[in-house]
């Protein structure tokens, strides 16, 4: 078994040990959080790796934020394709479909800001386009201008289809989240379709961390719905449904009545100590967004913990995609918020650094 991982990974995770020793650093990120202009920011990210690629697309002057968007996902489609051509067969097979959740992560922020009206450039701020042809067709998405619109032109037929199906319930509760399930649901069934061709190892590992990403987005759902006083048909159709040990904790904490209730139910499970942190944190402050920022920052740990243990797993491609998109998103979140003037914190808040 070992020198048959060795021989599926062993290339890839040399590549991926290489550029991982390139990512930025929470150092990085305060220094550019201290940026008093775009035009500092830019001078600091400079002398990051991303400066030589920065400067090869834009010799001659700084590139404005939407300009940094697209030499930025030109970087992380030449980096994926380094990674991917390194690989082959059903590993292959696994990693082109888990790179489907950045596809998913980012229509449902279009989908979220078409429904809410926000600003072209507002909406494409939280987008990660992964190729340059995914930055014309978010731009195109973004462009339709309605929810509507925006499933009737989305090129994929399985998407299409998924969002087809959760319309009507779109429409009936004025509410984006049965869209964002049938994106993630899309994702789950693609990615737990490719990963029939691997080992039980790898299978743990990647449904290990998929499933705790579910729960806690589930949990993070049940919350907002308790603030929101929502209704339980508004609830039952923006839960995630994947295992079968997340369908349960999912029943369990749907019929809590309260935040305390909800967090007490996920204190029973394996994630007992970051329960005891939300519910530290929003007892505190009573501000959801530090309770959301504090989940990405726990799945971003356990994505970094996959790629320091055995190297030879679909843990190191997993864990590569999912910082190196947490990573552009920082770098393009930071650049918008430092370009319209928002203070540090609130910048802080929108970044997820592991």
């Amino acid at each position: 078994m070992a020198i048959k991982a060795a021989n599926e990974y062993g290339f890839v995770n040399s590549r991926v040990r290489a550029i991982k020793s390139r990512f930025l650093t929470v150092g990085d990120y305060e220094r550019f959080l201290q940026s008093t202009s775009y035009e500092e920011f830019m001078k600091i990210l400079a002398n990051t790796r991303y400066g030589p690629i920065i400067n090869r697309e834009s010799p001659q002057r700084t590139p404005a934020p939407d300009e940094l968007a697209i030499i930025l996902s030109k970087d992380f489609a030449e980096v994926s394709y380094s990674i991917a051509r390194s690989l082959t067969g059903r590993v292959s097979e696994f990693t082109q479909a888990y790179t489907g959740m950045f596809l998913a992560e980012s229509l449902k922020s279009i989908v979220r800001g078409l429904h809410v009206g926000l600003e072209r450039d507002e909406i494409l701020r939280f987008s990660v386009p992964t190729s340059p042809a995914q930055v014309e067709l978010f731009s195109q998405l973004v462009d339709t201008g309605s929810v509507q619109k925006f499933v009737d032109v989305i090129p994929f037929r399985d998407i299409k289809v998924a969002l087809l199906t959760r319309l009507p319930a779109f429409e009936d509760l004025g509410s984006t989240a049965p869209l964002e399930v049938a994106l993630e649901e899309w994702f789950l069934r693609t990615v737990a379709k490719a990963l029939k061709g691997l080992s039980a190892d790898d299978r743990q590992r990647v449904i290990g961390f998929l499933e705790a990403r579910v729960i806690l987005r589930n949990v993070l759902t049940m919350l907002r719905a308790l603030v929101l006083k929502l209704g339980s048909r508004t609830i039952d159709l923006s839960l995630i449904r994947f295992t079968s040990k997340s369908k349960m904790l999912t029943e369990s904490i749907r019929i809590q009545p309260s935040w305390r209730e909800v967090l007490s139910q996920l204190e029973k499970t394996k994630y007992g100590q970051l329960a005891g942190r939300l519910a530290r944190l929003y007892d505190e402050r009573q501000d959801l967004a530090d309770v959301e920022l504090a989940v990405e920052d726990y799945l971003a740990q356990q994505v970094r913990l996959l790629m320091s243990a055995f190297p030879f797993h679909s843990g190191t491609v997993l864990g590569f995609f999912t910082l190196k998109f947490y990573e552009i998103r920082n770098i393009r979140s930071i650049a918008v918020g430092i370009e319209r003037g928002e203070s540090a914190d609130i910048i802080r808040r929108m970044i997820t650094i592991w």
